[in-house]
């Protein structure tokens, strides 16, 4: 199997490629759209090459029409590739002969090891109140009762937001939490909070005794 990357000269490319074979593009997503830039793809369990500038690799390839290849990139830090390698089969392009010059494409993924998660918590009548996140004091309300924070942490993370109400113990209900998932996106969490105040309790007024007077 003769495989030409990307990056040979027009000469080298016409000399070296045989007719029969095959363009592939190789595309490296973070997610869907996002494409990372050098990055190592490898073929068969050898260097291909590495992505450009635009997360793309091209090769040419010879071999069978129906081969079963396999296709894995090494994943840059911060990211990790899928855990079993990506098989795809050469075959030529419908419709497409010499003078409509085409690719088979390949999307391979190295998705971010961690999400980013945005808070945004909006507190009614809960000006001044510290928020906690997973039992750590991340932010406070400002006198709208609004705060916003946010975290890095891997997929599938619980997080626990907390309005504390120690200093205004007046406020119903107390201590309220709130629940949310972490998926395999970044993701904006809105937590909608309405406090009520808790009337105070008046002194009940003693009753007056009645004199009755007795002639």
């Amino acid at each position: 199997m003769l495989i030409v990357a990307a990056g040979v000269s027009a000469s080298c490319h016409a000399r070296l490629a045989p007719a029969s074979a095959i363009e592939v593009v190789f595309e490296v997503e973070s997610d869907r759209g996002l494409r990372l830039s050098n990055v190592l793809v490898e073929l068969e369990g050898k260097a291909l090459g590495k992505t450009d500038s635009n997360g793309v690799l091209r090769a040419e390839i010879d071999g069978k029409p129906g081969q079963r290849l396999r296709v894995e990139c090494v994943c840059p830090p911060g990211h990790i590739g899928a855990p079993v390698p990506r098989f795809f089969r050469l075959r030529p392009l419908d419709g497409i002969g010499e003078s409509q010059p085409g690719a088979l494409k390949v999307i391979l993924r190295c998705k971010p090891e961690k999400r980013l998660a945005i808070f945004i918590v909006r507190a009614k009548n809960g000006a001044g109140l510290p928020v906690l996140l997973n039992g750590h004091a991340v932010a406070q309300t400002n006198s709208a009762g609004v705060a916003q924070f946010s975290a890095s942490a891997p997929p599938g993370t619980d997080f626990v937001v907390k309005l504390d109400t120690k200093s205004q113990p007046e406020l119903i209900p107390q201590h309220p939490t709130h629940l949310r998932m972490l998926s395999d996106t970044d993701d904006i969490f809105v937590v909608q909070q309405s406090f009520d105040h808790q009337k105070a309790t008046l002194p009940r007024k003693g009753r007056r005794t009645r004199i009755t007077k007795i002639e």
